[in-house]
């Protein structure tokens, strides 16, 4: 103990010098204890004296163990001490992370390219050894999320706002692991089969009417009603879609539609009314449906299919322009935001709740396909007044990728000399696209010719000079689009040709500029022609929540136009859209205000204001309510005093199951069958028994399967792939790799099948070699070391089991597949090289799923 206390004096006279001189460093002190120099008595005793409860006191650098989200970087990071503040450097941190970000360091600022820039004070940083050092919180708002420093044992922890290489690999693994898993999924999807007649849905729509008409002087209200049926339903391998009109006892349009019959493709045969009274006619039309229409006019209509009920935004730049409600299963759009070469989307609002998107791009493709691809376009439709047929057929094929050859012929119906006569028209199109200089370009020929030789006496002409050629071209530099049409026309016709051509310039995103020059001439003397010349430009922008648009154009023939719109959709549940437009050289004003609704489940509404300085008595208010998908409320009031009100109710029911409550009529009904899959062959054999008591849910509806192992799922939306997840409750049954997945297309029953597989148990025998000893004791302490392992094909290992005292062990669990078996003798008292076998299990009564082994002295076979 004299001793010791010796040792202990004489160190501390040393220190003491060093001490009062300011060299030496808590660090100095721990490294010496490290090396030995000192014990950790010593240390301890002396580290008081350094800092007063360990801190630092002394200006100076020091090395740190640096440990980043936990794992250790570095175990010499130098950290700077100075003015009671820490300074981390920059090199020494240098990694590389899951986001890139520009940087930019100076004595009085940091600037940065993605967050706000930081002001530096003097102290704030320090140049020094090729390094920048930054002071702890500045450096703490760029890299770290937080930190800590540990002065007694030197580490600094780092905890990064970004990930770090060790972060991803660890996410890359899982997702490694994930996508190993997804692999060996075997996703069983069930969709409907085509039925010859089942009951579908039927949707009630009836409203109570008051209504005041001050235009025909009346200043009470009257009493009118108005009542619509409905009906979506499988029939001959279809969906038939129809509506009835209670009040005036008449089907309005009745279609029978094959969606995606064919490479996307539609076929639709209906029965429409036509106009006023119970006239009908007949139609047929097989498309590829581009979700849009241009008519001859140039203006953009967007038309969809949609669930009958729907609701359905129009979306712009992320930013919804219009609502609209669908009628008989279709939506329409006509609004002045929509133009050509856009992109929009469908926000579609199921009945159900359930929200889908749909793509419409309005770009003018010019039919071209790519190499061995077809398109069809053939509509034929009754002519109610002549009881002939009309027909417009086009078909597109393309002989390489770069050409397309087009065959259209037209039978249309044409009152010539007072009689209704058939003209049959036929085209040839070619379209060929390609590239000069990487610049897009786009040729187009069409003639177009009539068979018929029929002599118009009012006209005095031929109906065979009806013939036209089409001359098109379009090339994209850069921001501008330059486009040429010339089409010129046989005697029959008063204009001669016509020639279009204009140019388009985007000089940056939003913006359009535009200029069209169309020139026509025509037959007779004196040359007369025909000039007009537009100038155009409209803007677009979002910012946030705002969609900003505006719009001019100039016309020789017209006067000048403009429009001005706004719309936000920062509200939680509404959209707001103001929208402004001046016409006749900007003196006719008119203006709308709507607000509207579509994201509540429970209610949706439609708001409206309109004020035309046209005429002054248009202002109008608008208000239209669902609430819950059965009350219905509309109501209309002007300037004048003209009122109308709608109150009603608005209701779905399956035919099959009147008492359910059903959200939407393009859905379906799903039967689960659940079946012991004894072969493994995922079908359902007549001789393989079925499973009771199994949960079958698809997102919030559920069911569980009857003694015949059937459940039934009602009101799943079409059009829609979800995941059926069954909850089995009899533990010795499992699903297995089987993923379920049902998509309906129709509104027939979907039948999905359930493979349950039954679990197999892997029953292993050890046999000792003799030679190694025959002593049961000695037996029983090497079965304790040994070790099996039962794995997948890749590796992955699935469970683990030690023989019992009698040398017998069981994994269960297993599916009828194959597995490796890793044999391994884990004691000290051989060398026994391990053993890897395959083994297959199987439901086969032939097979009794054992694996038997032997152990000698050398291996395991």
């Amino acid at each position: 103990m004299k001793k010791f206390r010796t040792k202990l004096f004489f160190i501390f006279c040393i220190f003491s010098n060093f001490l009062k001189s300011e060299t030496v460093t808590q660090q100095e002190l721990l490294e010496m204890y490290r090396d030995g120099f000192i014990t950790k008595e010593d240390y301890e005793i002396l580290k008081a004296d350094v800092g007063e409860g360990g801190n630092l006191s002394i200006d100076g650098e020091y090395l740190y163990e640096l440990k980043v989200n936990g794992t250790t970087v570095s175990k010499t990071y130098k950290s700077i001490f100075k003015n009671k503040k820490s300074y981390f450097p920059l090199k020494g941190f240098f990694y590389l992370g899951d986001s890139l970000e520009k940087i930019e360091i100076n004595k009085k600022r940091i600037e940065r390219e993605n967050e706000e820039d930081i002001s530096l004070k003097e102290e704030d940083i320090l140049f020094q050894d090729d390094d920048i050092y930054l002071a702890s919180d500045i450096f703490k708002s760029i890299f770290l999320t937080n930190y800590k420093e540990d002065n007694e044992s030197y580490k600094l922890y780092f905890y990064t706002n970004f990930a770090t290489p060790e972060d991803l690999k660890i996410k890359l693994d899982r997702t490694k692991e994930e996508l190993e898993e997804k692999n060996e999924e075997n996703t069983l999807l069930y969709t409907n089969n085509r039925k010859l007649f089942e009951l579908g849905y039927l949707r009630t729509k009836f409203n109570q009417i008051f209504k005041k008409d001050k235009d025909s002087g009346e200043n009470r209200f009257k009493r009118d009603w108005e009542a619509e049926l409905e009906y979506q339903g499988a029939f001959l391998g279809g969906q038939l879609v129809t509506e009835y009109d209670v009040k005036e006892k008449r089907f309005n349009d009745a279609v029978l539609r094959y969606d995606e019959i064919w490479e996307k493709h539609t076929l639709e045969i209906g029965n429409y009314s036509a106009g006023n009274g119970y006239a009908r006619e007949w139609g047929l039309s097989f498309k590829k449906d581009k979700g849009y229409i241009l008519t001859s006019d140039k203006t953009y209509i967007i038309r969809e299919n949609v669930p009958i009920g729907s609701r359905v935004e129009l979306l712009y730049l992320g930013v919804p322009i219009d609502v609209q409600d669908a009628k008989n299963g279709v939506v329409t759009f006509e609004n002045s935001e929509i133009k050509g070469n856009r992109e929009y989307l469908l926000k579609i609002y199921q009945p159900d709740g359930i929200i889908t998107f749909r793509k419409i791009n309005t770009t003018n493709d010019y039919n071209q396909q790519n190499k061995g691809q077809i398109e069809y376009d053939i509509d034929m439709r009754e002519d109610h007044d002549s009881g002939k047929v009309k027909t417009d057929s086009s078909i597109y094929y393309g002989l390489t990728d770069n050409l397309t050859v087009g065959l259209g012929y037209k039978r249309e119906i044409e009152e010539i000399n007072e009689k209704n006569h058939y003209l049959d028209v036929g085209k040839v199109e070619l379209v060929y696209s390609n590239f000069i200089f990487r610049n897009p370009y786009v040729l187009s020929v069409e003639d177009e010719r009539v068979f018929n030789n029929i002599y118009d006496k009012n006209n005095n002409k031929n109906v065979k000079d009806k013939n036209n050629q089409i001359y098109k071209g379009q090339i994209d530099i850069g921001k501008f689009r330059f486009k040429g049409e010339y089409e010129t026309k046989d005697k029959y016709y008063e204009d001669k040709n016509r020639s279009n051509y204009s140019v388009e310039y985007r000089p940056f995103s939003g913006l359009e500029l535009e200029y069209e020059k169309e020139v026509t001439n025509y037959y007779g003397e004196g040359n007369k022609k025909d000039l007009n010349e537009v100038l155009s430009a409209s803007y677009s922008k979002s910012y946030k929540n705002f969609l900003f648009s505006g719009e001019y154009e100039k016309s020789l023939k017209d006067k000048d136009s403009y429009s001005a719109n706004v719309y936000y959709n920062g509200f939680r549940t509404f959209t707001t859209k103001w929208e402004n437009k001046w016409s006749n050289n900007g003196e006719d004003y008119e203006t709308a205000f709507t607000v509207f609704n579509s994201s509540n489940r429970v209610m949706d509404y439609t708001v409206e204001f309109r004020y035309s300085e046209k005429d002054k008595d248009m202002v109008t208010f608008k208000f239209n309510l669902n609430y819950d998908n059965w009350f219905n409320f509309e109501s209309f009031v002007d300037k004048k005093g003209n009122q109308e009100y709608k109150v009603g109710v608005d209701r779905i029911t399956d035919l099959k199951n009147p008492r359910l409550k059903l959200d939407t009529m393009d859905s379906c009904r799903i039967k689960a069958i659940t079946f012991i899959d004894l072969n493994d062959n995922n079908i359902c054999d007549d001789d393989e028994p079925r499973i009771d008591n199994v949960k079958v849910k698809i997102g919030g509806k559920e069911a569980k399967t009857d003694k015949k192992g059937e459940a039934m799922l009602y009101g799943i939306p079409n059009h829609v792939t979800y995941d059926l997840k069954p909850t089995i409750r009899k533990p010795s049954f499992i699903l297995g790799k089987n993923k379920i997945q049902v998509r309906g297309k129709n509104t027939s029953t979907l039948t999905a099948y359930i493979p349950v597989k039954p679990m197999l148990t892997l029953t292993g025998i050890v046999n000792i070699d003799p030679t190694i000893t025959k002593n049961q004791q000695e037996k029983v302490i090497i079965y304790s070391d040994i070790l099996v392992k039962v794995k997948e094909l890749n590796g992955k290992v699935i469970d683990m089991a030690v023989p019992d005292e009698t040398g017998i062990f069981e994994i269960s669990g297993l599916l009828p597949k194959k597995y490796v078996v890793e044999v391994t003798y884990e004691g000290g008292t051989y060398s026994i090289k391990k053993l890897n076998s395959e083994v297959k299990m199987s439901y086969s009564n032939d097979t009794d799923n054992t694996f038997k082994f032997n152990m000698s002295k050398r291996q395991i076979q």
